[in-house]
């Protein structure tokens, strides 16, 4: 693999570094300052890489690659970037720890490149097993039942949607009742099973466009006409409060609707798709968490890493996807599913019994405990723990689930970062799309203390690419620290 011109002699990126991590200087950030001076060189900040393109928006309106809306992805032009970056080539194996709606996996289909993916969400393994079939889909059988579809009309369901606590209330009843009609519709029809697992995977993509919800961030945001939120606004109102504020989502289409909208664009890419040569690769999607899969995977197999994490934002997937989980009857099952996440939101325990437990059964008790030294002996990594102890102590962090959370995120991605070192080749390129974040006015560089992290394994710290838009913090942290533009970065690393 040949090392290219943008891992060059590193230049310095003015604007690109900060001057100081915790607000009001409550907090010693010598630690993290020093960070920042220590790899201040790799900062670059490169208009190649926007947020549209390291973000789903890119996404939209693609072949394959637009036929579910996963918000949490990165674009397809992200990953052809970076791969030709990285030099891989046909028949090298390309590795997505956190494969989401399987944007990696698609790419290299595409390119004749071979990768691996692990993902714990239901939701992205059917969005995987539909897309990464479209050169098998029978396009004649598709038209017709588009057809039969335009023609025909919902009748009455023989079931409820299977929902959970959190989805209650989120179709009017005419739309609960198509939803599920179609689903039985689709399970009786006379046609190959490629076609229903297609089917399937649009009736899942379009439940957030006729619902009362939206994805907005870690939430999902109601509409006023979703009874649940009439209800809470009626007891708020008895009490003598304001009712919530107002969220119109407009007039929403029918299910029938919906489904002709989306059936026929995805008709039309097959087509396009069809038409195209690509050359033989292979592709696996394994289902799990990726700190109990990558353990057992082989040493020195991959050729890149291409991947994006759940950030260290609060961001609870199990939350987010709630309709479509309850959809695919995930049921009672969400609350092991949230445990199984990577440490991101308040509610995650910490997993360091059962990865002990894992890593005993696989005879590696002594690695797991040489990347636990790493993390626990790393100054930016106390530092950031002993910080928001004391903002904590000082009532500025409203859910001491917080301090749990951050310092199991950095444990996790560090086990991830080892793992990643030993299942790859020498030569071999890692990219990490994350974003900083800021507690309690303490500013915390993922980018950074995850590189010195990697570093601290083995990996030799390439670039820090920096997104010249920067993100702000929330509005309850500006409210009582003030605006941080936080960077969102893409890091890279090289397995010597």
């Amino acid at each position: 693999m040949q090392q290219l011109p943008m891992f060059g002699s590193p230049t310095a990126e003015p604007g690109a570094t900060r001057r100081a991590f915790s607000h009001g200087g409550v907090c010693s950030d010598d630690a993290r300052l020093a960070l920042e001076r220590r790899y201040a060189d790799l900062l670059q900040v490169d208009g190649r890489f926007s947020r549209k393109i390291v973000s789903y928006q890119a996404n939209k309106g693609d072949l394959v690659h637009g036929w579910i809306r996963y918000k949490e992805g990165f674009s397809a032009q992200l990953v052809d970037k970076l791969i030709k970056e990285f030099g891989v080539r046909q028949g090298d194996t390309i590795l997505d720890p956190f494969a989401g709606s399987a944007t990696t996996l698609l790419v290299a289909k595409t390119q004749g490149i071979n990768a691996v993916g692990i993902e714990l969400l239901p939701v992205c393994h059917l969005a995987w097993a539909a897309k990464s079939r479209f050169g098998d889909y029978d396009i004649d059988e598709l038209r017709d039942v588009l057809a039969r579809l335009k023609a025909g009309r919902p009748g009455i369901a023989p079931r409820r949607f299977p929902h959970i606590t959190i989805t209650e209330s989120a179709f009017s009843e005419t739309t609960e009742n198509d939803l599920m009609f179609y689903t039985d519709w689709v399970e009786n029809l006379q046609i190959s099973q490629d076609s229903k697992m297609l089917l399937r995977l649009i009736l899942m993509s379009i439940l957030e466009e006729v619902s009362y919800t939206r994805k907005d961030g870690q939430y999902l945001r109601w509409d006023y006409r979703a009874r649940k939120v009439q209800e809470r606004n009626a007891a708020r109102i008895a009490q003598g409060k304001k009712p919530v504020k107002k969220v119109d989502k407009g007039p929403l289409p029918t299910v029938k609707e919906a489904l002709v909208r989306a059936l026929s664009i995805i008709i039309a890419d097959i087509a396009a798709l069809q038409r195209l040569d690509f050359p033989p690769s292979e592709q696996e999607l394994i289902q799990g968490n990726t700190l109990f899969v990558l353990p057992g995977l082989e040493a020195d197999r991959f050729a890149a890493v291409i991947t994006s994490p759940p950030y260290c934002n609060r961001y609870d997937y199990t939350r987010i996807y709630a309709l479509e989980l309850a959809y695919l009857g995930i049921g009672d099952g969400i609350f092991d599913l949230r445990q199984s996440q990577l440490s991101c939101t308040v509610e995650n325990r910490s997993k360091l019994g059962l990865l002990r437990e894992h890593y005993a059964r696989l005879g590696q008790l002594e690695r797991l405990d040489r990347v636990l030294a790493v993390v626990q002996n790393n100054p930016a990594f106390v530092e950031i723990n002993k910080a928001l102890s004391v903002r904590w102590e000082r009532g500025e962090i409203n859910n001491k689930g917080i301090l749990r959370m951050v310092e199991q995120y950095f444990v996790e991605l560090a086990l991830v970062f080892a793992e990643l070192f030993r299942t790859c080749r020498s030569g071999a390129y890692v990219a990490f799309v994350n974003d900083n974040v800021r507690y309690g006015g303490e500013v915390i560089p993922v980018d950074l203390l995850s590189t010195d992290l990697a570093n601290g394994l083995g990996f030799e710290p390439v670039k820090v690419y920096v997104l010249p838009q920067r993100k702000g913090n929330s509005s309850q942290q500006m409210g009582r620290f003030g605006r941080e533009a936080l960077r969102k970065s893409i890091t890279v690393w090289r397995k010597p």
